[in-house]
């Protein structure tokens, strides 16, 4: 009798470590914790149950954000010192190229290609990709971007301020960011100001 071949999450493959990961389960985005990733898949907790067995995920390595579409392995409840987690492995069953040579390079400890890549949207300086991704999410919620497809910049101008301390020595940035999207009537255009800190953070200072 011929043994099924193991899956990347019962060998050694892969390389553990904590990175920052939003979920997306019956209609909502639910933050989550990945705690291992390989070439064909990664591992996360939640501490919620995630109501589908495919669903999409976009993760952060290296500051770098990389959406995908994984599909749920095998899950298990945990329990921790006061609550209950959920611990999923996933494989990939969408990801872009360009995204997974970036885990590829994380799971080899491969350094980035020297050369400088563009930021996601025009003006977006030294921003994150967290910060970016923060950024446009908050304006599809004030219905001010029309949500991004996968792998596509979303379609804002961002005009950063030069960092400054804060009294309480907090490093931030002003950012004013210029949106639009598409109604029955045309095209609205919004202005939109943010702040940035030093840890990615976002505030919204304008309504």
């Amino acid at each position: 009798m011929r043994h099924a071949e193991p899956r990347w999450f019962e060998s050694a493959s892969g390389r553990a470590g904590r990175f920052d990961a939003v979920a997306t389960t019956a209609g909502k985005q639910v933050q989550v914790l990945g705690t291992r990733v390989a070439r064909e898949g990664i591992a996360f907790v939640s501490g919620v149950a995630l109501a589908e067995r495919e669903i999409p995920l976009t993760f952060i390595l290296r500051r770098r954000a990389i959406p995908s579409r994984v599909r749920i392995d095998k899950d298990e409840a945990v329990r921790e010192a006061t609550r209950v987690v959920h611990r999923y492995h996933c494989s990939f069953t969408q990801i872009e190229d360009a995204d997974r040579e970036a885990v590829v390079r994380y799971v080899d400890d491969v350094p980035e290609p020297v050369a400088p890549k563009a930021p996601l949207v025009e003006g977006a300086g030294s921003l994150t990709a967290r910060a970016q991704m923060s950024i446009a999410e908050e304006l599809v919620r004030m219905k001010r971007l029309a949500t991004p497809a996968p792998g596509l910049a979303p379609l804002i101008r961002l005009e950063a301020q030069p960092a400054r301390m804060l009294d309480d020595g907090d490093v931030v940035r002003d950012i004013v960011v210029h949106s639009r999207i598409r109604t029955d009537d045309g095209i609205r255009a919004y202005v939109t100001r943010f702040r940035v800190h030093a840890d990615d953070r976002v505030d919204l200072l304008t309504r």
